[in-house]
């Protein structure tokens, strides 16, 4: 199912599956008292899957997917939502029965799974935490819920309703801005306030990611083009940046742009990175090696105490610029002369 998810670029916050128990199976097949002479054909449950996605129209896409992928048991299958009046709240979630297609049911590897039916819910991560908590309050339906606290149970499924609209809404004005940034860093208008979304479109755009990515690779470090770093530490460590910038009174692409231009300086201090943590320092994403080096910049550090990293992580970079001070005044001691006795 994940294979399938990635071909169609769906990102999912998380899949989960489970095969009945044989007890349970054993227990359902004698209720129903099925006449078929394989009464596994009965049940639709074999196979529970549940795929968690971040966005509401991510539910409906993956339905779709379902749909061309496999076939529907209709009778069987419903949307929650759609068995909601317009002016009800509560348990939203869709739920497929699904069977092997022609296409796949002749394959060799799956034949043997050929007429079983598994179910799929697919839900988003606010309806199932809506689904998992009214599940511990142990109320299947609001009208189940005493009558003083069923208005609660409904405010409460509306605002998780809301939320998943609004988190819609969200991701494509963010997509809008990302497309606005990089229309203003193609056209050369750099006055634009730093942000992730900004800091990316200009790396990218203006080629700073791939001329920094060559600095540090030729000062001994591996960026995310040669060992690959996952999407959500890349966001991670872009936020990371941009936190250290604005400490230190980058505010603006333009006085980004202007900063990286001293390129021999921060070359120095990328070169004695590998001072900074003997197991991690030589590798990283392009966003967060420049961190390290805008944090080892002593002329462009932040004041002592800013919150930008935790306690600890300060007290390591605060120990690091004394190592480097004290490796550099050995270095200057070892120069010298000794004096005449």
């Amino acid at each position: 199912m994940s294979d399938l998810l990635k071909s169609e670029n769906l990102e999912v916050v998380q899949i989960e599956s489970r095969a009945k128990a044989v007890e349970s199976l054993i227990q359902k097949i004698q209720r129903k008292k099925s006449s078929e002479s394989d009464p596994l054909q009965s049940v639709t449950d074999l196979v529970g899957i549940r795929i968690i996605t971040y966005y509401l129209e991510d539910v409906a896409r993956v339905g779709e997917l379902l749909g061309r992928e496999f076939t529907i048991d209709a009778e069987n299958s419903m949307d929650k939502a759609e068995a909601l009046a317009s002016d009800q709240f509560g348990y939203r979630s869709a739920h497929y029965v699904i069977t092997l297609d022609d296409s796949r049911a002749d394959l060799l590897e799956w034949a043997p799974f050929k007429g079983m039916k598994a179910e799929v819910q697919v839900r988003t991560s606010l309806q199932h935490a809506w689904a998992a908590v009214s599940h511990k309050l142990e109320y299947k339906s609001s009208q189940a819920a005493p009558a003083q606290l069923q208005r609660r149970l409904f405010r409460l499924s509306a605002l998780f309703e809301m939320a998943d609209e609004q988190f819609s809404i969200l991701r494509d004005e963010s997509n809008a801005t990302d497309s606005a940034y990089r229309a203003e860093v193609r056209k050369g208008r750099l006055d634009v306030p730093i942000d992730s979304s900004s800091i990316a479109a200009y790396m990218s755009i203006t080629g700073r990611a791939d001329e920094y990515r060559t600095m540090f690779k030729e000062s001994g470090h591996q960026t995310e083009d040669i060992k690959p770093v996952p999407a959500d530490r890349i966001r991670r460590d872009q936020s990371d940046l941009v936190k250290v910038l604005k400490a230190v009174g980058i505010t603006t692409l333009e006085e980004l742009d202007e900063y990286l231009s001293e390129k021999d300086r921060l070359e120095k201090i990328a070169k004695r990175l590998d001072a900074v943590f003997e197991d991690d320092s030589g590798e990283g994403s392009i966003f967060d090696l420049l961190t390290l080096v805008v944090l080892l910049d002593r002329d462009k550090s932040p004041a002592p105490g800013l919150p930008i990293y935790t306690e600890e992580f300060s007290a390591r970079i605060a120990a690091l610029r004394e190592e480097l001070q004290s490796k550099s005044s050995r270095r200057s001691n070892s120069g010298r002369r000794p004096s005449a006795s």
